[in-house]
């Protein structure tokens, strides 16, 4: 059982520590060639690292992993960038990063349900359908329009640019942010009782964990906040996930570990969403910072699982412990570094 907890932890953070290596690499190619061009390419090498989970011994399965976190460290920040040279216009860059945003996390609502089903049709490879269904949407792409590099952009100089300091922050609060929810999806897997939810339980409470996240945007999208008033919603959620992880700690029944867990996602959502809009577009669109915000996002999701996989049981809630005192330390510090980066009065 111990062997098998450090193997489940240490493939969930293959995935983001690969994506922490490659994601400036792509921003930075981005700003230097066709972006479409490697946002088409990194979809079809998904669809190939996919497939054959499931299918191949261990050592395989890390490599898969690795490479699947390659492409989504280029999708990600690539999609983000598309949206800031189609619009040059702050609001309406607003609205296109958090549909986006959450189409992502739509698919982290609907993936676990989807891998469930695609594992009853095709047990001998049960991410199959999943990746059959990835590369349809890479051919789509293929015939979709997606916007040329914007002329104007380099001249664009938005009024509420953040600072190096403000960014440094917000680069912090991505490590936090997305380390926060990696650490509790871990130790949702990892099972710390007899009484632990079953594989099918852990499955809702993911796609449960998705629903939050996809409503995060849902709500953020109709209110002006990501852009009005970013430090004080960047406040609310370090504090909501500073909340959720001291609870998750204490073995909670049922219903309210789901509580717990649509906290976080919601908290961790709405983070990725101010940290990726005021680092990746808050003055001439960048492929490179938003590269490097989606690696900041992965620092955090690779080292909490690593973190749960070195540790001993007795001491994994700890960590929880851990990235919630440090979300709240940045919420001490967030009114004093981030200034004159909002319309905030």
């Amino acid at each position: 059982m111990r062997l098998h907890d450090f193997h489940v932890a240490s493939l969930t953070g293959v995935y983001p520590l690969a994506a922490l290596l490659l994601a400036p690499l792509w921003g930075w190619l981005a700003d230097r060639m066709d972006y479409r061009i490697l946002l088409r390419t990194a979809l079809v090498a998904l669809a190939f690292a996919t497939a054959p989970v499931g299918a191949v011994p261990l050592p395989a399965l890390y490599l898969l992993r690795a490479l699947a976190g390659m492409a989504a460290a280029a999708i990600i920040p690539l999609a983000l960038l598309s949206a800031s040279f189609a619009v040059p216009e702050r609001g309406e860059q607003a609205k296109r990063f958090t549909w986006l945003t959450g189409f992502v996390f739509l698919g982290d609502m609907i993936g676990p349900l989807l891998a469930e089903g695609s594992a009853a049709v095709t047990p001998g490879a049960p991410l199959l359908m999943v990746a059959l269904g990835i590369a349809g949407v890479a051919i789509l792409l293929c015939f979709a329009h997606l916007p040329p590099r914007c002329v104007a952009c380099s001249e664009i100089r938005h009024p509420q640019s953040s600072s190096r300091p403000a960014i440094s922050m917000l680069l912090l609060i991505a490590v936090v942010g997305g380390g926060g929810l990696a650490a509790m999806h871990v130790a949702l897997l990892i099972p710390r009782s007899t009484a632990a939810p079953d594989r099918q339980t852990i499955a809702w409470m993911l796609s449960l964990c998705g629903f939050a996240m996809l409503a995060a945007q849902l709500f953020l999208a109709r209110v002006t906040w990501l852009v009005t008033s970013p430090k004080r919603l960047a406040g609310i959620t370090l504090a909501l996930l500073a909340s959720s992880l001291f609870l998750y700690s204490l073995n909670l029944a049922t219903l309210p570990l789901a509580g717990t867990i649509f906290v976080a996602g919601w908290s961790s959502a709405s983070l990725r969403l101010i940290t990726s809009f005021w680092i990746g577009g808050n003055t001439a669109p960048s492929g490179s910072r938003l590269g490097l915000q989606h690696a900041a996002a992965s620092i955090g999701q690779a080292l909490a699982p690593l973190a749960f996989a070195l540790a001993s049981p007795q001491y994994q809630p700890v960590i929880l412990w851990s990235i919630g005192s440090l979300a709240l330390l940045l919420l001490l510090a967030l009114p004093l570094v981030w200034r004159g980066a909002t319309t905030e009065q």
